[in-house]
């Protein structure tokens, strides 16, 4: 099968597990060891000068996974798309960043309410220019065996915080008002940003391959995160996060959302948000692993189709037959290459057909 059978095989079930209105279908993706090149230090590189090479360096480790799993008719889609860490989901709107060995963060820029005013949808910001710099060079290293995926976005809630800092925890309570401000002007520039990532990214039988777990995903709106709603009750949510979010996603016929396990308090609003299509629940450090813990994922996450990381590939045949209720996308950490074919074929017979 060529790199372009098996995408289009692979986009041919999703296509079938994400318009699914009854449950008991899975996809599967598999994660097992394997020979790759060592990712460089991001601060070994000048990105002004040297953007395309770590680009290409991206694209090398990308391309022995790839070929590692070549073989496998798991649901990976081969894909890739300029990443440089969690700051870049914000520094377009003109923040400063600090580089790391193998991400970067943010530095905040409201430090006074009144830097407010400063925040501007300008397509000249440094770090706009390098996303859209880092798509233009992958494109040209395009042969057909991979897509050009959207990098996905933050939610008003969590892109604040990176541009308050943490004083944004003491404005909820102090000036509801200014928050309400800079929420009404985020859940505006994080649509015209994530517009200007699909123009981009290769649009694919109606969809487009995501970076978060290079999967496919229809036309929509993805994938938002609110890691800062885990920090707060759920009232803060309802009151500044919810009402935003749900204006965006009703722009887009399908939403994908990310949360974490840790602290699930505010997930049974999100499972609520108009087109929600797939809610990942990430596997957090000393948390219940995700199918010794599905009760409680299921009771939070109401009928959303969901992915889950799944890290021991033993888990997932142990308790595959209690997992019929629900449509879920299988994120599974095997031993080795055969581990992983065997494991394929395991949830492959469980699930109800995908065409």
């Amino acid at each position: 099968m060529t790199p372009v059978e098996k995408i289009h095989r692979t986009i041919s079930r999703s296509k079938v597990f994400f318009a699914a209105t009854t449950p008991g279908h899975f996809l599967i993706q598999t994660r097992f060891p394997h020979d790759r090149p060592e990712m460089p230090a991001l601060t070994d590189f000048n990105l002004d000068r040297e953007l395309e090479r770590w680009m290409d360096h991206q694209l090398d480790c990308s391309r022995a996974t790839w070929a590692a799993g070549a073989d496998l008719d798991d649901d990976r889609v081969p894909c890739v798309c300029p990443r440089f860490g969690i700051a870049e989901h914000s520094a377009w709107l003109g923040s400063e960043v600090f580089l790391q060995h193998d991400t970067c963060v943010p530095i905040p820029m409201i430090v006074d309410k009144k830097d407010l005013q400063r925040l501007t949808c300008d397509e000249r910001h440094r770090w706009f220019q390098y996303m859209q710099r880092g798509y233009r060079y992958l494109k040209t290293r395009q042969c057909g065996d991979f897509l050009l995926s959207v990098r996905g976005t933050m939610a008003p809630m969590d892109i604040a915080n990176a541009l308050r800092g943490d004083e944004l925890f003491y404005d909820f309570y102090d000036d509801p008002a200014f928050v309400h401000r800079l929420m009404r002007f985020l859940s505006t520039a994080v649509i015209w940003y994530y517009r200007h990532l699909l123009s981009w990214a290769d649009e694919v039988e109606g969809g487009y391959a995501m970076f978060l777990s290079d999967f496919w995903f229809p036309a929509g709106l993805g994938h938002l995160s609110n890691d800062a709603a885990m920090l707060c009750n759920a009232q803060i949510y309802e009151v500044f996060g919810f009402p935003y979010e749900r204006e965006m996603c009703l722009q887009f016929p399908h939403t994908l959302y990310h949360v974490h396990n840790e602290k699930m308090h505010f997930v049974p609003r999100v499972a609520e948000l108009p087109g929600l299509r797939l809610l990942q629940v990430s596997w957090d450090p000393k948390t219940p692993y995700h199918l010794l813990d599905r009760d409680h994922i299921f009771s939070a996450t109401g009928q959303a189709a969901l992915m889950l990381h799944v890290t021991d590939s033993d888990h997932l045949r142990e308790h595959i037959t209690e997992l019929s209720g629900r449509n879920i996308f299988f994120i599974v950490d095997c031993r080795d290459h055969q581990d992983a074919a065997d494991l394929i074929a395991l949830v492959r017979s469980h699930s109800r057909p995908l065409g």
